[in-house]
């Protein structure tokens, strides 16, 4: 595992508090998720946000995390969010495909293709159906991948020796909730359910709802449990998992 923070300059927000016992959950977190390596970066371009995501380059789990989230006296939401990230990368959910290989990418293709030919309406009409159930579809599988992220980073603090529910509860209770308009129709073209939906899904304990042909490609590796774990690769361990302690 790599820890490499960047430097954080001087602005508004406050300088980020000392977390005891962070690099320590880092780690526990990235062999309960059996991650072969991490590297975690602290950049205040995302402020209270994070984000999990893979390089075609090295191939090695990124996670990005704004420096408000360490600059909150409060861990318990920044502990959340952590493994939620490690999660999309424990459930394989980082795409380091080629942009052309996206469905969406595709349909739009052939769409402005069928209009640089002066295709019939009828085509361009089919083209259009056929690139807006891409979006709807890929829209879809993006929100499930959230939801899926958050009852995995439950499973993986558990394995920790963590209350996993409460802390992924802390990490959504600071979500804010959406305007109206967004509940009502503009969360199907986007890729992250509402706070409300998240908090409402976790809360049941259950899986979100697919279709059940979906649910057979469906990878969801079981944790490793360490709960007082020693890495001698990172150097850092503890042996009765209270340097993670929430």
């Amino acid at each position: 595992m790599t820890i490499a923070p960047t430097h954080i300059p001087t602005v508004s927000y406050s300088e980020p508090t000392d977390l005891p016992g962070l690099a320590e959950l880092v780690c526990a977190l990235r062999h309960c998720a059996q991650l072969p390596g991490l590297l975690i970066r602290v950049t205040p371009d995302l402020g209270g946000n994070a984000e999990a995501f893979g390089s075609r380059c090295d191939r090695a789990p990124h996670v990005d995390l704004g420096a408000d989230l360490l600059a909150d006296s409060n861990s318990l939401p920044l502990y959340g969010v952590l493994a939620h990230e490690i999660a999309h990368h424990a459930l394989d959910h980082g795409d380091t495909r080629p942009f052309w290989h996206s469905p969406v990418w595709l349909a739009k293709a052939a769409l402005l293709s069928g209009l640089v030919m002066r295709l019939p309406l009828l085509i361009l009409a089919v083209l259009v159906c056929v690139v807006l159930t891409a979006a709807l579809a890929s829209a879809r599988r993006e929100r499930l991948q959230e939801y899926d992220a958050d009852t995995h980073a439950v499973r993986l603090l558990d394995a920790a020796g963590l209350p996993g529910r409460r802390l992924v509860a802390a990490a959504l209770a600071d979500l804010a909730d959406e305007p109206p308009g967004y509940r009502l129709i503009g969360w199907l073209f986007d890729g992250h359910p509402s706070a409300r939906a998240r908090r409402r899904t976790l809360a049941t304990g259950r899986p979100a709802r697919r279709l059940r042909w979906a649910l057979l490609w469906q990878r969801t590796p079981t944790p490793t449990v360490a709960p007082g774990f020693t890495c001698t690769a990172c150097g850092l361990g503890c042996s009765d998992g209270t340097g993670v302690g929430a």
